[in-house]
């Protein structure tokens, strides 16, 4: 990696719908890799899909820090009872009432980086105009993403925490050893990170997060330091 973008995306909701659930959905705390990655193929108008050729562990990065304190809140949504017909006329009760979980008011900041140049260039340029090719949303098309470009930051070699050293972003349990401190509430997931043409997700990563957007603390561990931020790529 020689440099990478950053920029801010946020909402009044978000719904990052977690994989296991079905007639209830939950969802994540953070952007998963597979969303993330879906909000950003919008922006510079990729069709849909098309970007899981693209990108993969090789061809594209990407860092989340958390600048608002994770909150969720159920709210019941209006659905079609596919159990009593898929149409609304001649039927008696045509619709049903499913609890949804959202975040409330959730912002994250995304480091990202791609090999694909023309991408990278094409990125840049719409994050910098504030443009977007189609409307990107928070894990569901009812909830519109706000977005705002940051910087382009130069990115060296990864450096080594011999010591405890503070995180700005989530970080991975298989690749960071995480000193636990009193007073911080700490959060951990199984989220998908990468899908291939056929929608079957390739890799998950066990994340760790502090749930306020507080830094972690590590030892033992890489990561890369852009401008005040020490990052930990997922």
């Amino acid at each position: 990696m020689d440099r990478v973008l950053i920029f801010d995306i946020w909402g009044d909701y978000a719904h990052f719908k977690r994989i296991e659930t079905t007639t209830s959905p939950l969802t994540y705390p953070i952007p998963t890799g597979t969303s993330l990655l879906g909000l950003i193929s919008a922006i510079i108008g990729l069709e849909r899909d098309s970007y899981n050729e693209l990108f993969s562990p090789e061809t594209a990065r990407f860092a989340i820090r958390i600048l608002n304190p994770i909150r969720k809140i159920r709210i019941n949504q209006n659905l079609i009872n596919t159990k009593v017909s898929f149409s609304l006329r001649g039927v008696t009760n045509p619709r049903t009432r499913i609890p949804f979980e959202f975040l409330k008011q959730p912002k994250y900041r995304i480091y990202f980086w791609t090999s694909h140049k023309k991408l990278y260039k094409k990125l840049k340029g719409f994050l910098e105009n504030h443009l977007c090719f189609y409307t990107p949303y928070l894990g569901i098309s009812e909830l519109i993403a706000g977005f705002e470009y940051v910087a382009e930051s130069q990115i060296e070699d990864p450096k080594k925490a011999e010591e405890k050293t503070e995180i700005h972003t989530l970080i991975r349990k298989d690749m960071a050893k995480l000193i636990v401190e009193e007073k911080k509430r700490y959060g951990f997931e199984r989220i998908p990170l990468y899908m291939n043409k056929n929608r079957v997700v390739q890799e998950y990563a066990d994340v760790f997060f502090e749930v306020n957007g507080q830094t972690l603390n590590v030892v033992d561990s890489e990561y890369y330091e852009i401008g005040y931020d020490h990052v930990f790529f997922v």
